[in-house]
């Protein structure tokens, strides 16, 4: 990519975007192109009420999904009425294919900060539903009267040559993209080359600490190739199910697996496209599987008594020891040194290691919605 234009003032441009993402990683759509572009909106207000703005903008891109279907539902009403002539529909039923859904979370993102230039005012729950709206492409025909409806999703850069993107904006998208991609990542244990996950785990216990924990490991054989949603394996993106799927086998007996989880997860609306997994999966899965949840924030002494108590916790973490992004773990013991025993959906190694509480409540996420974490205490 060529920044030659900006290089300038990219550092103090990126400085800043990566101390608001401590706190919110959504400012990075909000902030990064507005410097360059000139766009006033994020210039012209304090920044709480810049925050407060962002926040919900992050909370409209949480219910995608049903603003996916009222995106396919407009789209179909929009193509009913050119198959029917002199007031008379020229089929006798219709159905529709949906294949949509599919693009990159972040590459919506980046593109719709782009779109509507930084404009908060403008950026809201109709502009998400204009975007979702836009990036659908279809094909349509009638065979044996049935109107066969076939929809999909334009790829990034199809969608900005739809909306009439610049060079530079172009360029700006795949900035933000690239920025946003780069947190998404995960580095996980089991692949070949090809990025097959060819390892079977087998059956493993840890009976190190109060409870013996049975471990899954996300990229196992046995489900790390299935899809988890539309847009990612479970080996890539499922560490929220798989973390979920050794607590309930643990604490309960209920041997539920990763798979079982991750279909759970996309059926209720907690899979999130082009990522991993929001963070209501931890308490709305839990007490689907009939587990006592709380959140406990960021209260270490809280984690450890919960630990000793033969509870276990699940963790979110961010970039660190464990991930380079957002990275579903399970807490399972302290040993009586004080140290941490872990059970990382991603990596055996890393769950045979004994770990500093220092390192995993510093290196908790600082993203905290409605769900709460990063801690969730969780019990049978």
């Amino acid at each position: 990519m060529n920044n030659t234009k900006t290089s300038s003032i990219l550092p103090n441009v990126i400085a800043g975007v990566l101390a608001a993402l401590l706190l919110l990683p959504m400012l990075i759509f909000t902030a990064l192109p507005n410097t360059v572009f000139g766009y006033s909106s994020a210039t012209n207000q304090g920044v709480a009420d810049f925050t407060a703005s962002a926040q919900r903008l992050a909370d409209a891109y949480r219910n995608i999904a049903q603003k996916n279907q009222s995106a396919l539902e407009r789209l179909v009403n929009s193509i009913l009425p050119t198959f029917w002539t002199n007031g008379v529909a020229d089929y006798d039923e219709y159905k529709v294919s949906d294949s949509s859904g599919a693009i990159n979370q972040n590459w919506l993102i980046a593109i719709g900060s782009v779109r509507y230039k930084q404009d908060l005012n403008i950026m809201d729950d109709n502009a998400l539903e204009d975007l979702l709206f836009g990036k659908l492409d279809y094909s349509a025909s009638i065979t044996n009267g049935v109107l066969n409806i076939s929809v999909w999703d334009l790829s990034p850069e199809a969608y900005m040559d739809r909306l009439g993107f610049t060079s530079e904006e172009k360029k700006w998208a795949e900035l933000i993209y690239s920025v946003m991609a780069e947190e998404e990542q995960v580095t996980v244990d089991g692949t070949d080359s090809a990025g097959n996950y060819t390892t079977d785990y087998g059956d493993i216990t840890f009976s190190n600490a109060e409870i013996p924990v049975v471990y899954y490991n996300q990229t196992d054989a046995r489900w790390g190739n299935k899809m988890y949603g539309k847009s990612g394996t479970i080996g890539a993106a499922g560490c929220g199910p798989t973390a979920l799927a050794i607590a309930v086998a643990s604490l309960t007996d209920n041997k539920v697996t990763p798979y079982d989880v991750a279909q759970w997860s996309v059926a209720n609306g907690h899979r999130y496209e082009g990522g991993g997994s929001y963070h209501s999966l931890i308490p709305s899965g839990g007490r689907h599987y009939g587990l006592t949840v709380t959140s406990i924030g960021r209260d270490g002494k809280k984690l450890v008594e919960a630990l000793q108590e033969g509870k276990l916790v699940i963790a979110i973490m961010a970039k660190g020891h464990f991930t380079t992004s957002g990275h579903f773990i399970v807490l399972r013991g302290v040993t009586e040194d004080g140290k941490l025993l872990v059970a990382d959906p991603a990596s055996v190694k890393r769950s045979n290691k004994e770990w500093d509480l220092r390192i995993v409540t510093n290196e908790a996420s600082r993203t905290l919605g409605a769900a709460g974490g990063p801690f969730w205490v969780l019990s049978a």
